[in-house]
């Protein structure tokens, strides 16, 4: 081949290249690394749904003739003969679904309609038996008849390459569920919906009511979808369906004062905003969208009443309001005048604290207050949060964006309380390693001796910038010597966690969360409460096919299935461990063998890309590295390895310790005879 027709064989190449839209790709097909590990995970038993599966491979074809079945006594229910409705509905929607898968797919026209129409369908009909259990039309329908296929459809419903886009399946819900009583004066032909109303007010009432029994009718098939899957998967949900989302929470935290809007509480607010659209427009992408969205909803929710009795504690334990309740017992008490004076002054000084603020208002110019500028702005103003907090929100939700973008060790600054610019500032400045040289001055046992002399109680007030790895720095920078310490100590702690063998001898006490909230976990007081997870033939089936959509949505904010992965990864390294977490009732292992339960664990996360600083459950980590970093705990950690790890060792100590008991006792007779 020639210059001049290699060139021209290339330009065609690019000529026939279509354009990427990366936005409305939601479908993938699982990469290869992905697959090696557990290449079953990932692909259909019995039921193929999409353009990915070979559908007259995928169970010996066995679901397609269910699926012409189902189609035609959904024709059969509606009294229609024919699918052409349908067909002109799906066509018009062909391309805009055929971009929503990222791999290339061959079927015709024609043929990529005929799935949309079968499949869907299946998937509406097998929704709204399993709500009604109406098999009077197909008493004989094995799907219900037999106990092994259900769990298997489910299955496969939420395999990753198994999936169609949801908005086929609530415009094919729409139709099906539509009354079939015309509207009053509505054209007969129905393909091009005109509605022949004169009058412009009952042209509005009539599409606002229909908008509005659409929107039912979307949220009843969303609640038929979760009901569905409800029972079929290993973890449990406390949201109740599509009415599930409230606003009351993020109201109540956007109602506190501007310090208790950290960067890491408005990221939750958004994101819980977000989930609340989703809800609120159905807009979810397939149904493993669903389940995951119910999945972060269920998580946000927790994270939500976490950061609401945090914002509690804060504002009861201020030093502000103990000194103000001292103050009032004693003069309340101690001097009933002083108390009167007290009362007195500060009446005085209310009144003129609010004259003044009225004075400056009424310098200020009229201020407008533009929702637009704030995310879901609208959603914020109807619910009656004031505009300065919903501005703050903003302001702390751009601020924890760039802390990701831009700061390394983002979550130990943040939990030091240093501020976005100070920070900057600290890591701008050259790192000149003087601490490490200051060091060297000093020989190690020197160097410990003075460690240990500055932690006695009288000195703990000094500033040892020396203690602090670039403390210098720090302090050029103008950050507060307690909190360059604190970000050194946080920093320090950012790691995994150890197993849960070693957590119990470091003092901590498992137990199981009593709420079905999915994937849940905190630590308080040395307790950490885990929701419990069932593990069964599919359990790996639905966490991989989670994880691998998290993998591959790049709008995903923040990856909860991949964290809660990483989470109990770390948790579990053994059989030991897990037989630890079913004691304990946190896992219910219905596979045999705990060793089965570990291997499975300690795998799913192969070729899975994570980030444990920006995971959901880092200030979790932070807290319980914290606890066992403690001395006591870490006295007693050795004390419980060491010597009561099993009954020989436990049974030798008690044995020292009666010789010794003994020894003591005979000396004393000794000395007393």
């Amino acid at each position: 081949m020639d210059g001049d027709a290699l060139t021209a064989h290339i330009d065609e190449k690019l000529d026939g290249l279509t354009s990427i839209n990366a936005e409305e790709h939601c479908i993938f097909k699982v990469h290869e690394q992905l697959l090696e590990v557990n290449k079953k995970a990932y692909k259909p038993v019995l039921l193929a749904i999409g353009p990915y599966n070979d559908h007259g491979k995928v169970g010996q074809g066995l679901m397609e003739e269910h699926k012409l079945r189902y189609l035609k006594q959904m024709l059969q229910r509606r009294s229609e003969r024919s699918v052409k409705e349908y067909i002109i509905a799906l066509r018009d929607l062909e391309e805009r679904a055929r971009n929503c898968y990222a791999e290339c797919i061959s079927k015709t026209k024609d043929e990529f309609v005929e799935m949309m129409l079968l499949d869907g369908c299946f998937i509406i009909e097998l929704f709204r038996k399993w709500e009604t259990l109406d098999l009077r039309d197909d008493q004989l329908d094995p799907i219900f008849q037999l106990d092994w296929m259900l769990p298997k459809i489910a299955r496969d419903l939420l395999l990753f390459e198994n999936q169609l886009p949801f908005f086929i399946l609530t415009k094919l819900s729409l139709m099906i569920e539509s009354s079939q009583t015309p509207l009053p004066n509505q054209s007969e032909h129905l393909g091009e919906h005109t509605i022949e109303i004169k009058q412009k007010n009952e042209i509005t009432c009539l599409e606002s009511s229909t908008s509005i029994e659409q929107s039912v009718q979307i949220r009843r098939f969303v609640d038929l979808a979760l009901s569905f899957f409800y029972g079929s998967l290993p973890f449990q949900w406390n949201v109740n369906g599509s009415s599930s989302y409230s606003i009351k929470d993020t109201k109540h935290l956007l109602s506190r004062p501007h310090k208790a809007i950290t960067p890491l509480v408005a990221n939750i607010v958004y994101e819980h905003l977000q989930v609340g659209d989703k809800f609120k427009n159905a807009n979810f992408k397939h149904l493993l969208d669903l389940i995951h969205t119910i999945i972060r909803l269920s998580v946000l929710d927790m994270e939500l009443h976490r950061a609401k009795k945090c914002q509690e504690v804060g504002v009861k334990f201020k030093k502000g309001e103990i000194f103000k309740i001292l103050f009032g017992l004693i003069s309340g008490v101690a001097s009933p005048l002083l108390g009167k004076m007290a009362n007195m002054k500060l009446g005085c000084k209310k009144k003129s604290r609010r004259y003044a603020i009225e004075l400056e208002k009424s310098k200020l110019p009229y201020t407008f207050e533009d929702w637009n500028s704030v995310p879901y702005g609208a959603q914020l103003q109807e619910a009656g949060v004031k505009f300065e907090m919903a501005e703050k929100f903003r302001d702390k939700f751009v601020e924890n964006f760039v802390w990701k973008l831009t700061t390394p060790d983002a979550i130990a600054f943040q939990e030091a309380e240093i501020e976005l610019e100070k920070a900057k500032e600290f890591l701008d400045l050259p790192r000149r390693n003087r601490n490490e040289e200051d060091e060297k001055e000093l020989c190690p046992i020197t160097s410990k001796m003075v460690e240990k002399f500055m932690r006695l109680p009288f000195l703990n007030k000094i500033e040892n910038w020396k203690s602090i790895p670039n403390g210098r720095e720090f302090k050029e920078a103008g950050v507060n010597f307690k909190k360059a310490k604190k970000f050194r100590d946080t920093k320090n702690v950012i790691k995994p966690i150890p197993n849960a063998r070693e957590l119990k001898e470091g003092g901590v006490k498992f137990k199981k969360a009593k709420q079905h909230t999915t994937f849940a976990i905190q630590f308080s007081n040395g307790e950490l409460e885990i929701s419990p997870l069932t593990i069964e033939d599919e359990t790996e089936t639905f966490l991989r096919n989670l994880i691998a959509y998290e993998q591959y949505d790049p709008n995903m904010v923040s990856s909860y299935v991949i964290d809660y992965m990483c989470f109990m990864d770390d948790l579990i390294d053994s059989p030991k461990d897990v037989e630890l977490l079913r004691r304990k009732g946190i896992i219910e292992n219905r596979l045999g063998k705990d060793a089965v339960v570990s291997t499975m664990f300690n795998k799913l996360g192969h070729h899975v890309g994570s980030s444990p600083s920006n995971s959901i459950y880092v200030k979790t980590s932070i807290e319980m590295n914290k606890h066992c970093a403690k001395r006591w705990n870490v006295w007693m950690a050795k004390l419980r390895h060491n010597y009561f790890n099993s009954p020989w060792a436990l049974l030798s100590v008690l044995a020292a310790i009666l010789l010794l008991g003994l020894a003591i006792t005979q000396t004393v007779f000794s000395i007393i005879h």
